[in-house]
This record gives C-alpha cells, structure tokens and sequence, in this order.
C-alpha cells in the first residue's frame, strides 16, 4: 500500500513539474540595457498589416537603395522598458543561410518567436534584424534594422 502511494505522489509532482516546465518556456528574462544603435538608411524592415499576433509576424525587408545586401534567419527581439531597450535573454537556435536582396527588392518572409520567446506578454517589443554588404576592399560590413510593434 505504501509502495502505490508513494508512486502516486512521485507522479503527482512529476506532472506538476512538468506542467511547470512548460509554462516557464513562455516567460523570459528581461537583461541588460541593449546596445545596439539602429542606423536610419537605405533599407528598412517593417511588419506586413494583419500578420502580428503574440506568437509571429510577416516581415517585409525593402532595399531601397542602389547596392545589393544580405541577410540571415537570427533576428532578436527586445522589451522597452522604463523608454529604454533591454534585451530579452532567451537561447535561440538558427540555420545560417544567406540570402541577397537586390537594389529595389522587395522582401517578405513569415517570423515564428514562439519556440525562443513564447508567446509574448503586452507590451512594446522590437524585432532586430542584421544586415550585411560588401565594401570595395572586400571585407563586409553589418548595420541593423528593426521594427518596432505592441503587444496588447
């Protein structure tokens, strides 16, 4: 009698836990004070209208200017708080591809967060995006992009 109480309780936590675990993958921790400074240019990033829930968006990048550039899958998303940026600090895991988009493309490309950030809380996040390009000597150059969006 005591051997099957003793295995409904182990179970009894062992499903608490595990729900635990779950509900925990959609909260993050929010982290330092970001750094990274988004430079007005040529090439912007927004989100398509009618695409942003809690858990995704389309994103639209458009070259507007007259060289090609390129871009990967990472993107990171951070949190404003107090009117200042912090990131967000969650493992993420990317293939690394590149892809180009050419000198008055147009691109657009479905965004999943859930399985990095969960589901997102309300509040106003910002999507970071890096973007690359080749400079005359050769060596490659990184600016970023981003677009900001409320969740409610």
């Amino acid at each position: 009698m005591k051997k099957i109480l003793y295995a409904i309780i182990l179970c009894g936590i062992l499903i608490v836990e595990c729900t635990g675990c779950g509900k925990a993958k959609n909260k993050f921790i929010v982290g330092e004070e970001s750094s990274i400074v988004i430079t007005n240019n040529d090439v912007t990033l927004s989100i398509k209208d009618g695409t942003l829930t809690n858990k995704g968006a389309t994103l639209v990048l458009k070259n507007d200017s007259d060289q090609d550039y390129q871009y990967g899958n990472p993107f990171e998303i951070e949190i404003k708080e107090n009117g200042k940026w912090h990131k967000i600090n969650v493992e993420l895991n990317f293939t690394l591809p590149a892809f180009i988009i050419q000198s008055g493309e147009t691109k657009e490309f479905p965004l999943s967060w859930e399985n990095g950030y969960g589901k997102l809380a309300s509040g106003t996040y910002r999507i970071i995006k890096n973007v690359d390009y080749q400079k005359e000597n050769g060596n490659f150059e990184r600016f970023h992009v981003a677009v900001e969006f409320t969740i409610e």
